[in-house]
């Protein structure tokens, strides 16, 4: 290993101490029967990460840090206070518009509902008897003259 930090997993560490028995500058002691790594007179080497027969000693990936890129801070745009009234002043007006859309509808289909059937027609709908679209001779549709004889 080329002289990089370890760390120890303690959840897998049984303090059995072989990792501070191979250790060539005692920077690794057993506390409360866990392995624990001097950082100041550890060197890097790697040895205690072969020797670990637990894998609890891993070493700590070591990477450049490359700072993200500045993003520039977000543009707010606040209305102005004309725009906010105009604003709520076109609602106002809308739902007004609307409400008097709404009677003219409701009266127009009033008038519609309620309108009697035009005088001489004898029929609400055009084009039927009222003995259900026959004739008087009872085969539906107008009678024809014959002509000449």
């Amino acid at each position: 290993m080329d002289e990089q930090t370890v760390w120890v997993d303690v959840t897998r560490c049984t303090g059995c101490g072989v990792c501070a028995e191979v250790c060539p500058v005692e920077a690794i002691t057993l506390v409360d029967d866990k392995a624990r790594i001097d950082e100041e007179l550890c060197t890097g080497c790697g040895a205690c990460v072969d020797a670990c027969p637990e894998g609890a000693i891993q070493p700590v990936a070591q990477g450049e840090l490359i700072l993200a890129p500045e993003r520039p801070a977000p543009i707010v745009y606040r209305p102005s206070p004309l725009a906010e009234t105009a604003g709520a002043a076109v609602v106002v007006a809308g739902t007004g518009l609307l409400m008097k859309a709404a009677g003219a509808l409701a009266r127009a289909v009033g008038r519609w509902l309620t309108r009697r059937p035009e005088a001489g027609s004898g029929s609400p709908v055009r084009g039927t008897s009222p003995s259900g679209g026959e004739g008087r001779d009872g085969r539906g549709g107008r009678r024809r003259r014959r002509r000449g004889g």
